[in-house]
C-alpha cells in the first residue's frame, strides 16, 4: 500500500498542475516519436518559404542563376559572355557591392566593378548580340 504523507500529496498536487497545464502525460515513446516529427518538419518548413524566393528569382532570369559577388573587380577579361547580372548594392543579404556578374562560356562567373573603364563598351557588345543585363 502506497505510502500517504505530505510529501506524496504535495507531489500529487503539481502532478494534477501539470496535467491541466500540459495535457495528460503520455509515454516515452510518444513523446519521442512526436520530438523526431517536429524536429524533421522545421527543415521542411523552412525549405517551403526558401523555395518560392528562389523560383521566383530564377523566372526573372534566363540562363543560369547569378552568384553573390562580394567584390567586384576593375580588370577585363577576354572569355564570351552567355549572360550577364547586375547586383545591387545589399541585393542578398552579405552582397554589399554594386557590380556586374559576367557568366562566360566555359561556365565561369565574373564579377565586375561598374566604375570600370572598359564596362560600357563591354556592355554596349552585348547588347549588338542580344545579351541584356538583368538586374539582380
Amino acid at each position: 500500500m502506497p505510502r500517504v504523507g505530505p510529501a506524496s500529496v504535495q507531489n500529487k498536487a503539481i502532478d494534477n498542475s501539470l496535467t491541466v497545464i500540459l495535457g495528460p502525460r503520455m509515454p516515452f515513446s510518444i513523446r519521442c516519436g512526436l520530438t523526431l516529427l517536429c524536429l524533421t518538419m522545421l527543415p521542411l518548413l523552412h525549405a517551403q518559404v526558401i523555395s518560392p524566393v528562389i523560383t521566383e528569382n530564377q523566372g526573372k532570369h534566363p540562363g543560369p542563376a547569378p552568384i553573390c559577388c562580394m567584390e567586384a573587380s576593375r580588370g577585363a577579361f577576354n572569355e564570351p559572355v552567355t549572360a550577364c547580372f547586375e547586383q545591387k548594392e545589399n541585393t542578398f543579404q552579405g552582397c554589399r557591392v554594386h557590380a556586374y556578374i559576367f557568366h562566360t562560356t566555359s561556365n565561369n562567373d565574373w564579377c565586375a566593378d561598374p566604375g570600370a573603364w572598359w564596362i560600357p563598351r563591354r556592355l554596349k557588345r552585348l547588347q549588338q548580340r542580344g545579351i541584356y543585363c538583368q538586374v539582380v
